[in-house]
């Protein structure tokens, strides 16, 4: 057990780390907003400081506590010699009764202190601060949809994590999906958000995960990298070097006067022309750029409004979401809902129409059955965006074993079964559905 001295000590040394990773990500939003890291960093520090009001309690009553477990001791000691005085005086009597002797019970029954000294809660959540460089999150989200499980108490409650099927001890439960993770598939959940963007926030049905989370499962690098990460995945009109051998993201904080230095190389960039800083010169003609904007309206590509990413609609009607949550109209690019555009494109909606009786109606039915099902199926799926799609109902999803079974968002095969949304017949794996839809 950790004594005082040094509980103090390590906390003095916990404090003066999070100082230090704090300076490091200060004064790089505007004024008033937290990025995810320093918010996690808040929620530790709080942390500390009422395991230190804890340690000071504990030193208080210390005193207090050592004398009433003494005369506890005491007492107990007494009312065991009383009880062996009275067992002595019911072995006499039936000795000298000449009947059977009476069971004793002092010989193996000892007296139970109240209090044990092993169980010292502050050293456990020290313990759990420095083998997992975590915070016990009290879920005061506004949401409440989730809630971290410290780890001396996921000891003693072990699940099943929803992610690999495994029996593992809980490390983080979902309260509105009830879905529960391992520490292994809860930081993978975040290291996916630093390589994907779509998997950025860290979500489960919907419900972001606290960012605290990431100080329990994430170490110090990989901390950084995910704060980094936060800061590219939420910029609007994101700029990257114009070194093609750099290409790092620059973060608005880096931005002035036109031009942005690249954290990395150092280099500047000339946010008119993205290009590399060209003091006294006009800006060069972007040759490249003419050429892909030529070909994606040749192929139908739009640019996402918000981060200028270029998408594709293979199937489905015109709702558009980019892998950085933007919600627009494929047809205009306007914010979704406030535009005048139809909700299909005629030639994909009789495709979609197409399939859905190719999967629904035997190949031997007649022309009239075909067309009455073909028909139906336009008719549903112009009304589907009206009804609207809650894709985190569980309801919502039918078990499909037949037809397509490549999921829409990975586009990977899967070789038993996928869901398919009982309305807007979008087909996805378990992961995705899990992790990816918004």
């Amino acid at each position: 057990m950790v004594d005082r001295h040094n509980k103090e000590a390590i906390l003095r040394l916990l404090r003066d780390d999070l100082e230090a990773l704090e300076d490091t990500v200060k004064g790089k939003q505007r004024a008033g907003d937290l990025t995810d890291l320093e918010l996690a960093i808040k929620t530790m520090q709080d942390d500390i400081e009422n395991i230190e009001r804890s340690i000071k309690d504990q030193s208080q009553a210390h005193s207090t506590t050592s004398a009433v477990l003494s005369d506890q001791n005491m007492l107990m000691s007494l009312a065991r010699q009383e009880r062996i005085a009275n067992e002595d005086h019911q072995l006499a009597v039936a000795l000298n009764d000449g009947q059977r002797p009476p069971r004793l019970l002092s010989g193996n029954t000892e007296p139970q202190p109240m209090h044990d000294e092993n169980i010292d809660p502050v050293s456990i959540i020290l313990q759990d601060l420095l083998t997992r460089i975590s915070v016990r999150d009290e879920l005061g989200n506004a949401e409440g949809s989730s809630r971290v499980v410290s780890s001396y108490q996921s000891t003693t409650r072990r699940v099943r994590c929803v992610s690999c099927l495994e029996s593992h001890d809980a490390v983080l439960s979902m309260d509105r999906c009830g879905h529960e993770y391992c520490l292994d598939c809860t930081r993978q959940m975040f290291l996916g958000s630093i390589r994907d963007e779509e998997l950025y926030p860290p979500r489960c049905c919907g419900n972001g995960i606290p960012p605290a989370v990431a100080m329990r499962v994430l170490n110090y690098s990989e901390l950084r990298e995910f704060s980094h990460r936060a800061l590219e995945w939420t910029a609007k009109d994101r700029v990257y070097c114009a070194d093609p051998t750099c290409s790092t993201f620059i973060p608005v904080f880096a931005i002035n006067n036109d031009h942005g230095t690249c954290p990395e190389c150092h280099k500047q960039t000339h946010l008119p022309c993205r290009s590399l800083a060209h003091p006294a010169m006009d800006c060069p003609l972007d040759e490249t750029l003419p050429l892909v904007l030529d070909i994606a309206e040749a192929e139908g590509w739009k640019r996402c409004p918000h981060c200028r990413t270029m998408v594709e609609l293979l199937r489905g009607c015109n709702h558009m979401t980019c892998r950085c949550g933007r919600e627009f109209c494929y047809a205009c690019t306007a914010t979704w809902k406030t535009c005048e555009c139809d909700l299909w494109h005629e030639g994909r909606l009789l495709d979609e129409a197409q399939q859905i009786v190719e999967e629904e109606v035997p190949q031997n039915a007649g022309h009239a059955v075909r067309q009455q099902a073909l028909d139906g199926a336009i008719q549903n799926l112009r009304q589907h965006e009206d009804d609207g799609c809650e894709h985190h109902r569980h309801s919502q999803w039918a078990w499909r074993n037949r037809g397509s079974l490549q999921c829409d968002v990975c586009f990977h095969y899967l070789p038993e079964y996928i869901f398919m949304c009982r309305n807007c017949r979008m087909r996805v794996c378990w992961d995705c559905r899990r992790n990816r839809l918004r």
